[in-house]
């Protein structure tokens, strides 16, 4: 096992305590342990009680910190799952007449859905007639005219 000098560890210590995200340099806490470290006196080294307890600091800040991680990268997949939900129940919704609230009077007005999408906030629209209407402002969904037609031609075959 190779070592090196004191000095060269202050050269290279950047790398050995580097990660996928984040650089020696950018704990301050490690900052402040490897600052005390050179600073203390010969004579009167640190405690091995107080070594042992900043090193678990250590450690349980850097174990909050992939927590924190992992929460955030939950939240991403928590995010996709809902709009592919969202997306499913507007696909179930192709071809059908739905009823919809147009504007803020309340106007309703019917129309066959043609496609499906979902916006950069994540709300679900279906394109009626051209428009881009929330699936959140539908009201009831049917069989359009010409679904109704294919199913009784499918029937009357059997």
């Amino acid at each position: 096992m190779e070592t090196g000098s004191i000095n060269g560890a202050n050269n290279q210590g950047a790398n050995i305590f580097a990660t996928g995200r984040t650089k020696f340099s950018d704990n301050p806490f490690l900052q402040l342990l490897v600052t005390q470290l050179r600073s203390q006196s010969p004579l009167d080294p640190v405690k091995n009680n107080d070594m042992v307890m900043q090193m678990s600091q250590l450690s349980s800040m850097e174990q909050q910190r992939e927590l924190n991680g992992n929460l955030l990268n939950l939240l991403q997949f928590q995010g996709a799952l809902a709009r592919l939900s969202g997306l499913t129940q507007g696909t179930a919704m192709l071809g059908k007449e739905v009823q919809y609230v147009a504007d803020e009077n309340g106007t309703k007005r019917t129309g066959k859905v043609e496609s499906v999408s979902v916006s950069e906030s994540g709300e679900i629209k279906l394109r009626i007639g051209g428009k881009e209407v929330p699936l959140s402002s539908v009201t009831s969904v049917k069989e359009s005219k010409t679904q109704k037609k294919s199913a009784n031609k499918t029937k009357s075959k059997k």
